[in-house]
């Protein structure tokens, strides 16, 4: 075979087509614009203001817990771990 028969069609590619094919997609970045940055802020606010929520939720179910525990004394809680109950 020869050199000729060879030939892929790579080979025939132009050296700036080439280049313009094998640059990395980090190079292509452009900052993001006011719009895509306000958006952003609002999706972090949304986020935090949820988590917030939900850790809220938790300390009052956790409060009220405690509540009914103080409320029952202690004599049902000693009962209760001596029948295997965990607190």
């Amino acid at each position: 075979m020869s050199d000729k028969e060879i030939r892929t069609d790579e080979e025939q590619e132009s050296s700036s087509a080439f280049f313009r094919r094998s640059t990395p997609k980090f190079l292509d970045w452009t900052p993001p614009t006011e719009k895509e940055k306000a958006l952003a802020v609002e999706a972090r606010r949304e986020a935090r203001e949820a988590e917030l929520k939900r850790v809220t939720e938790l300390a009052k179910v956790r409060e009220a817990e405690k509540a009914a525990l103080r409320k029952r004394g202690p004599s049902e809680v000693i009962k209760k771990r001596r029948r295997g109950a965990v607190v």
